[in-house]
């Protein structure tokens, strides 16, 4: 497990379009739906994801 002092990496809209094949609306629609990792809101009209999280998204559609 994970230190709990070690930060976790978070990723912008930018960056995770560079890791999925998804347009910025099916992320969207995608994570309102539930089938997506949601997104943290971390300023002002800024959101991030963490890049864990994406990690274990895409394990689960490997059936890993």
């Amino acid at each position: 497990m994970k230190d709990q002092l070690t930060p976790r990496k978070m990723l912008n809209l930018k960056q995770v379009l560079e890791i999925v094949p998804f347009s910025r609306s099916t992320v969207y629609r995608e994570m309102e739906e539930g089938r997506f990792p949601k997104a943290r809101e971390i300023a002002p009209r800024r959101i991030a994801w963490y890049e864990d999280e994406l990690t274990a998204w895409q394990l689960a559609l490997e059936g890993g």
